[in-house]
């Protein structure tokens, strides 16, 4: 028999900033990709970004979660996942003051950054570097586009999975 494995169970410190994996989180298990906020320019604090809805929403939002809700809990590291977005003329029309909602990803020289909910501190929103998995509280500079809509997705041979998809449906929740 030829086995072809997509990933392998880990625990939390064995996954990389800004690595998609599986865990459970309450009850259900969640999309998750790791991120870090630089606190005080030196302590560095290890988050999730959780693809699930928050304890108060009704919708599905990328949420930040505290690591240690999931610490030594087993994890299920996807590899090789693949972030794919499309740029159309919806979003590259928008307005300069219009300003995106958690989940939209805003694309600057510098990088791709997902807007996020960021529950209980201070700012509604952060940012999050989809290449280094930092998150913070500054939004990209200018000049920047604004992706509606963009999916995580697992390539293996010719077939492809969507782990996640945003804007969230219901036929799309990890099913």
């Amino acid at each position: 028999m030829n086995i072809e494995p997509i990933g392998k169970p880990a625990f939390l410190s064995d996954i990389k900033y800004g690595d998609f994996f599986f865990a459970q989180i309450g009850e259900t298990i969640r999309g998750c990709v790791k991120a870090y906020l630089i606190e005080n320019d030196a302590h560095i604090v290890d988050y999730i970004i959780s693809f699930t809805p928050g304890y108060q929403d009704d919708i599905k939002l990328p949420l930040l979660v505290e690591a240690k809700s999931i610490l030594g809990k087993t994890a299920y590291r996807v590899s090789d996942p693949h972030f794919r977005h499309t740029v159309s003329t919806k979003s590259m029309l928008l307005r300069p003051e219009y300003w995106p909602k958690p989940g939209i990803v805003v694309e600057n020289m510098d990088g791709s950054f997902l807007t996020i909910k960021s529950g209980n501190m201070p700012h509604k929103i952060v940012y999050m570097n989809l290449n280094t998995g930092e998150v913070v509280f500054s939004a990209p500079k200018a000049p920047f586009v604004f992706v509606l809509e963009w999916k995580i997705i697992l390539k293996r041979n010719d077939a492809e999975q969507v782990l996640v998809q945003f804007p969230f449906t219901n036929e799309n929740v990890f099913a």
